[in-house]
């Protein structure tokens, strides 16, 4: 079976947080922007624009690290390609990762949808 390299298997391993990360950083970006610039009653769609663009951001979030949880517990992702032995580690480590990486992303989209931009 070939093996993933260090770094390959440890950026797998690492998805969910990256994930949240790049979430994280669009949230909160878009709405400073949306402050800076005074788009704070702009509307989308009908709609008001920050909650629907940090709506949209952040199921988009949860729906990637939704499959890198998939991937990690039925055995593929960087797990798929490791030596035996970290094998159940890398496993674990994903499934982890992406379960508080999930809780991570809702934390950080509630506040953005439940109060006011520039508020």
């Amino acid at each position: 079976m070939a093996t993933r390299s260090f770094p390959g298997t440890l950026t797998g391993m690492m998805a969910a947080y990256l994930i949240w990360a790049v979430h994280f950083g669009a949230i909160y970006g878009f709405n400073g922007l949306v402050c800076a610039r005074g788009w704070d009653g702009a509307e989308l769609l009908g709609l008001p624009m920050v909650p629907v663009v940090v709506s949209a951001a952040t199921v988009a979030a949860l729906v990637l690290t939704g499959m890198v949880l998939w991937l990690a517990v039925r055995g593929g992702g960087p797990a798929a390609r490791a030596s035996e032995d970290p094998r159940r580690f890398v496993r674990w480590f994903t499934a982890a990762s992406a379960g508080a990486a999930l809780i991570a992303i809702l934390w950080n989209g509630l506040p953005a949808l439940q109060v006011t931009p520039c508020g």
